[in-house]
């Protein structure tokens, strides 16, 4: 499966892709586990799997108890077809669901459409727990809200790679030739970690020449990278097989990987690990604005991300100071080193140039 040009791969089997399963195309997909609708219940469609089954047993709950609002879980369709479809059910007054995920991109692009529903900020007390970069707004005001963050860390094999490693600077020594697998869309992490590893960090990107300097930093890894990877998959079965030592990966997949035997070391180096996070979004069609208000609200309370750091095992957004964590609790899902941001106005603003120009190194 080929990547998106933003550097996702399709629909987020993709991202959740390992988590989802069997989640369908098409928003017929969205069954409810319960059925109703009344005025105290609420529609929740997230990533389907293993990260909907922890929601629904273990946070999902704890909000209705506190609340009396009722959840409706719906495991969340793949890729731009569901965010294309979502938009013409709204355009017709259709609400398949009153709360969703979408990332940055998908936000965005909601936006342009008038697909979401603007929150008021008055609405969420705890919204101030969240740092500024996980609350998303546009022209009319806040769209976005950040529900989970997921991060894509060095991983190398400790069986091939012995010397400690704590940098990103290390794809590129030349010790390591034909060693990596590296994500290769055409506006992938690798531009985030090349831009805060050699440059001015992410702001780089804003500009064409920044864009530019980047790349030709980038082409000094084709030596290095055995694998240029599109799809999670394969690099999943490069890590499992030792076609590649090691790369940059999703972190809490690699620590699936680990767990089920596959040797693997996932460091979060120096410079930080590339952080990339979906966000509560309402369609405009949906008319249950209180439930969804404290739906969100909850989701940025200490106790909603302390459950998600637990049970559902994604770091939590919230400031660290607010959470009861235990370092090795904190640890095991997050990194205490800041960690690399992804330059989304980038993407926005340079999506075909960068695209275009990463396409043309790596064929050259």
């Amino acid at each position: 499966m080929d990547a998106d040009q933003d550097g996702r791969r399709p629909g987020f089997l993709n991202r959740r892709g390992l988590l989802m399963g069997a989640a369908g195309l098409t928003l017929a997909a969205c069954s409810p586990k319960a059925s109703g609708g009344g005025a105290n219940t609420l529609k929740v469609s997230s990533y389907g799997g293993n990260f909907e089954e922890a929601m629904s047993a273990h946070v999902y709950p704890v909000f209705e108890k506190a609340t009396g609002i009722k959840v409706e879980s719906i495991p969340q369709p793949a890729g731009l077809q569901f965010l294309l479809q979502l938009i013409e059910a709204n355009k017709a007054g259709i609400a398949p669901m009153d709360l969703c995920i979408s990332t940055a991109v998908d936000v965005n692009r909601g936006r342009k459409a008038n697909l979401w529903r603007q929150r008021d900020p008055k609405a969420l007390p705890n919204l101030g727990n969240l740092p500024s970069q996980y609350v998303l707004s546009g022209p009319k005001g806040i769209d976005g809200v950040g529900a989970l963050g997921w991060f894509l860390a060095l991983v190398v094999n400790p069986d091939q790679i012995k010397t400690p490693i704590d940098t990103w600077t290390a794809l590129w020594d030349p010790a390591y030739r034909d060693a990596w697998g590296l994500a290769g869309a055409g506006a992938g992490p690798i531009f985030d970690i090349t831009a805060k590893t050699y440059f001015d960090g992410p702001t780089t990107l804003d500009t064409e020449a920044g864009i530019l300097k980047v790349i030709n930093k980038i082409a000094e890894l084709k030596p290095n990278t055995k694998l240029w990877w599109e799809s999670e998959g394969t690099m999943q079965t490069a890590l499992e097989n030792g076609e590649v030592k090691g790369g940059v990966y999703f972190a809490d997949v690699a620590a699936t990987l680990k767990a089920s035997g596959t040797p693997l070391s996932i460091i979060f180096p120096k410079e930080g690990a590339v952080m990339d996070f979906g966000s509560w979004c309402q369609p405009a069609a949906s008319t249950k604005v209180a439930e969804a208000d404290a739906f969100i609200n909850f989701m940025c309370s200490p106790q909603a991300q302390n459950l998600i750091a637990r049970k559902v095992n994604a770091p939590p957004l919230i400031r660290r100071e607010l959470l009861d964590l235990t370092s090795e609790e904190f640890n095991r899902v997050s990194s205490e080193i800041p960690p690399i941001t992804t330059n989304y106005e980038a993407r926005a603003q340079h999506l075909d140039f960068m695209a275009t120009n990463f396409t043309k190194m790596i064929s050259s």
